[in-house]
C-alpha cells in the first residue's frame, strides 16, 4: 500500500511537472520574435526626413517615437532595384547574388541578348527560404526576388503574375436590350452595348453591359449597370453605378482567371450618345501556397490587380485622381493581402513592396532647372505627386503598426533613393564611333560584326565584349580581348558629349579638363580648385558623364560575377543611359534616376524599425543595405550562412 501511495504521489509529480514544461514552452514559443519588413521602392532617406520634419508623415512618426530610424544609410553598388532588394534579401552583393543590374547579357547567348532580373533567380538563398529550411513560416508578396515561377519562395508567396490585355478605352454605343435573365427591375426600358477582350494566349471575350434606370422620377436617368458574359445576371457579374469603378473576373484559360477594373463614363444618362469605358489591363497573380490557400486569397481579395497605368493617363483616358486611385488599390490589395496571411497564418516573417514611390519619381523629379521642360510652377505641381506617394506609405505603414503584437518586430527599408536627370547618356554611340559597335543599313545593331555591345538600367550600363569563345556569334578572340576591352574604356575616356539646356545643345570635350584618372573605380576630378572654379562658371558645374568606368575582374566584389560586363559604367548625377545607337547624348528619357554611387546623399535608402529589439532612442547612425537580412537572422534566432557579409543589428 505505501509503495502504491508513493507511486501514485510520483506520477502525480511527474504529471505536474509535465504541464509546467508544456506551459513554460508555451511561454517561450509565444515570446518568439516574428519580422514584418515592408520595402518602399526609392523611398529617399532625405526626402523621408524633410516629409517627417513638415509633419506629411504621422504613422512614420510615431514608428520612429517609438523604435529607430537610421540617421546614415547606404545601399550596394549599382543602386537599383533588383540588386538592392537581392542585398536586401540575402545580406549579399551583386558578385555573389548575381543580380548585377535590373538587365544584363547572359553569356552564350547573341550579343544583343538582355536578362530581366526580376525573372531570375538569386545565385544565393534569401532568407526567406533559409527560414524555412530552419523550421519558421514565411510569406513575401510582391517582393523582388520572390517569384514563385523560380522555385519554392515563402510558404505563402504572391507575385506578379501575366497581363492578358492591355489597358483600353472604348466608345460604348447602347441599344435596346434582349436576351437578358434574371435582370432587376427597370424604369426604362433596357439597354446594352458590347465590348470585346482580346486576350493573350487565351480566347477572345465578349463583355455584354445592361444599362439599366433604377429611379422612378419618369425620367430616363440610366446610371446603374450590370456587366456579364453571358446576359445570365448573377453574383459573378459587376453591378456598378456611373462614374463610379467596378471590376470583373475573366476565365482566360481553362484553369486560370483574371481581372480587371473599369469605369463608365455616362455624362448623358439617356444614352443617346456614345459612352467612354474604360478599363485598367486584365492581370492575374502567381499564388502558391498550403492547399487552398490560392482560392482563398481570390475569394477574399479577388484578383492581382493593376499596379498603375501611366500609359493611359498620358493618353487622357484618366484623370491623375484616378490614376492615384489605381495606384493605390494595388498597393492597399498587397498591404490587405500581407496582414491578412500574418493574422490568419502566423506566419515568423512576413515581406511586402511597395512601388508607388519609385514610379512617381522616375516621372515626376523635377527639381534641377537643367531638366527637360522644367520650370518652377510644374516643379511645385509635380511635388505633389511625390509626396501623395509617400503619403501612401505612410498609410501602409500606420495600418500594418495597427496589426503588431507584442513580438512583432516591424522593420521598414528601401532599395534606393532618386535623383533627378538632366540627360541620356547613349553609350553604344561612343561605341559605334569608335568602330567596336556596328549597325546594318537599317541603324540596327549587327552583333555578327559587333565587338562590344552596351546593356544599360538607369545610371548604369555593362558593356560586353563579343568574346568569340563565350558569346554565341563572338567575333573577339582571347588575344584581342585585353585590346578591345582597352578601347571600350578608352573610348568613355575621352567622351565627346552634348548637354542640353532650355533647348540650347552646348558641345564640349572633356578629356582635356581631367587628369590624375584611375580606372578601376575612378572618379574624375579636376587638377586644382581654380580649374573647377572655370568649369563650373564655363559649364554649369557639371562633371564627367561617365563618373565610374571598371574593368570587371571576378575579384570585382560587386560585379566580380558571370553576369557582369566587361566594363561597367556609371553615370554622374543628372545622368542616365540609353539604349540607342544614334546620338551620344539626349534630354533625359526619365525625370528621376538611380543606380549611381550609393553615397550621394539622394540615393541614400530609408531604414526604420520598431518591437522590443529596438527600443525607443537607441541610436542607428549608419545602416547598410546589406545588414537588414543579417538583423532578420538575428531576431529569429536562426543560423546565418557563409555569405552573408555582415552583422545585424541586434548582434
Amino acid at each position: 500500500m505505501f509503495k502504491k501511495i508513493i507511486l501514485t504521489a510520483g506520477l502525480i509529480s511527474m504529471s505536474l511537472l509535465s504541464i509546467e514544461d508544456a506551459a513554460q514552452a508555451k511561454t517561450s514559443e509565444s515570446k518568439k520574435n516574428k519580422v514584418v519588413l515592408i520595402s518602399f521602392d526609392g523611398m529617399r532617406n532625405d526626402l523621408t526626413k524633410q516629409y517627417l520634419n513638415e509633419g506629411k508623415l504621422p504613422n512614420i512618426k510615431r514608428l520612429t517615437e517609438k523604435g529607430v530610424m537610421a540617421e546614415k544609410t547606404s545601399t550596394v553598388t549599382p543602386s537599383l532595384t533588383a540588386p538592392s532588394h537581392a542585398a536586401i534579401a540575402t545580406g549579399s552583393r551583386p558578385a555573389k547574388t548575381g543580380i548585377v543590374s535590373n538587365q544584363w547579357h547572359e553569356s552564350n547567348k547573341i550579343l544583343t541578348n538582355k536578362d530581366d532580373a526580376f525573372q531570375t533567380k538569386l545565385a544565393v538563398p534569401p532568407v526567406w527560404v533559409e527560414a524555412r529550411k530552419q523550421g519558421k513560416t514565411t510569406a513575401t508578396i510582391a517582393f523582388p526576388g520572390a517569384n514563385p515561377k523560380d522555385g519554392k519562395q515563402g510558404d505563402y508567396s504572391i507575385f506578379y503574375g501575366e497581363t492578358w490585355s492591355p489597358a483600353s478605352q472604348k466608345s460604348l454605343k447602347f441599344n435596346q436590350a434582349s436576351d437578358w435573365n434574371n435582370v432587376p427591375k427597370s424604369f426604362s426600358p433596357l439597354k446594352e452595348s458590347d465590348l470585346s477582350i482580346k486576350v493573350e494566349k487565351g480566347k477572345n471575350h465578349m463583355i455584354h453591359i445592361l444599362a439599366l434606370d433604377s429611379t422612378n422620377d419618369h425620367k430616363q436617368n440610366y446610371e446603374s449597370y450590370i456587366i456579364s458574359e453571358d446576359k445570365q445576371v448573377d453574383a459573378g457579374d459587376s453591378f456598378t453605378k456611373g462614374k463610379k469603378w467596378g471590376s470583373l473576373v475573366l476565365k482566360v484559360t481553362d484553369s486560370k482567371t483574371a481581372g480587371f477594373w473599369f469605369k463608365i463614363r455616362s455624362n448623358n444618362t439617356d444614352l443617346t450618345d456614345s459612352i467612354p469605358m474604360y478599363r485598367t489591363a486584365v492581370t492575374s497573380g502567381l499564388i502558391e501556397g498550403p492547399k487552398g490557400f490560392a482560392h482563398e486569397i481570390k475569394s477574399r481579395f479577388g484578383f492581382f490587380p493593376a499596379q498603375d497605368d501611366n500609359a493611359s493617363l498620358e493618353k487622357g483616358w484618366i484623370t491623375r485622381k484616378e490614376y492615384q486611385e489605381i495606384s493605390s488599390r494595388f498597393v492597399m490589395w498587397i498591404t490587405d493581402v500581407s496582414l491578412y496571411i500574418k493574422h490568419k497564418h502566423n506566419p515568423d516573417l512576413v515581406m511586402f513592396y511597395g512601388p508607388q514611390i519609385d514610379h512617381e519619381q522616375h516621372k515626376y523629379l523635377l527639381t534641377d532647372p537643367r531638366q527637360p521642360g522644367y520650370s518652377k510652377e510644374k516643379s511645385k505641381a509635380y511635388s505633389k505627386y511625390i509626396e501623395w506617394s509617400y503619403r501612401l506609405a505612410d498609410k501602409v505603414a500606420g495600418k500594418t503598426m495597427n496589426s503588431l503584437k507584442e513580438n512583432d518586430h516591424l522593420l521598414i527599408v528601401s532599395d534606393h533613393g532618386m535623383e533627378p536627370a538632366h540627360s541620356t547618356l547613349e553609350p553604344n554611340k561612343l561605341l559605334k564611333d569608335a568602330g567596336l559597335l556596328k549597325v546594318d543599313k537599317n541603324n540596327q545593331i549587327d552583333y555578327k560584326k559587333s565587338k562590344a555591345y552596351a546593356v544599360p538600367s538607369s545610371s548604369i550600363a555593362h558593356v560586353y565584349i563579343n568574346l568569340l569563345s563565350r558569346e554565341k556569334g563572338g567575333v573577339v578572340s582571347k588575344k584581342e580581348y585585353n585590346q578591345v576591352r582597352s578601347n571600350v574604356v578608352q573610348a568613355f575616356k575621352e567622351a565627346k558629349v552634348k548637354r542640353h539646356k532650355k533647348g540650347a545643345v552646348l558641345s564640349y570635350e572633356l578629356k582635356e579638363l581631367y587628369s590624375g584618372t584611375r580606372i578601376e573605380g575612378f572618379s574624375f576630378n579636376l587638377v586644382k580648385e581654380h580649374s573647377k572654379n572655370m568649369w563650373e562658371s564655363t559649364f554649369g558645374g557639371n562633371v564627367h558623364p561617365y563618373e565610374k568606368i571598371i574593368k570587371v575582374t571576378p575579384k570585382n566584389k560587386n560585379f566580380g560575377h558571370a553576369n557582369s560586363g566587361d566594363v561597367v559604367l556609371i553615370g554622374a548625377p543628372g545622368y542616365i543611359m540609353g539604349s540607342s545607337a544614334d546620338k551620344s547624348i539626349k534630354p533625359a528619357i526619365e525625370l528621376g534616376t538611380h543606380g549611381g554611387d550609393p553615397s550621394r546623399e539622394k540615393l541614400r535608402p530609408v531604414f526604420l524599425a520598431a518591437g522590443q529589439e529596438f527600443p525607443a532612442q537607441k541610436n542607428i547612425n549608419s545602416m547598410t543595405n546589406l545588414k537588414v537580412a543579417p538583423t532578420i537572422y538575428e531576431l529569429l534566432e536562426l543560423k546565418k550562412p557563409s555569405f552573408v557579409e555582415k552583422k545585424g543589428l541586434t548582434n
